[in-house]
């Protein structure tokens, strides 16, 4: 393990965790990579509702002419 990490042991449903496995192979990472990556963005969402009280998490897609599209909204993260 790396210097200042720390290790955790979570509980997860069978759904969550086989969503886990599903997303990881798909990217090729593992499965605490994927959950580093969750967390990074729940920490952007965390910093943001901190500056405005309420938001939505949006996810865009990059268009051909390199714009963005929305795609979805999370709500409540």
């Amino acid at each position: 393990m790396a210097k200042g990490t720390v290790r955790l042991t979570l509980d997860l449903s069978n759904e969550i965790d086989e969503k886990l496995t599903e997303i990881s192979k798909r990217k090729g990472i593992t499965k605490a990579e994927a959950m580093r990556r969750a967390f990074a963005l729940l920490a952007v969402a965390d910093k943001e509702e901190q500056k405005t009280g309420g938001f939505s998490l949006g996810i865009v897609r990059e268009t051909a002419d390199h714009g963005l599209e929305a795609v979805g909204r999370i709500i409540g993260v």
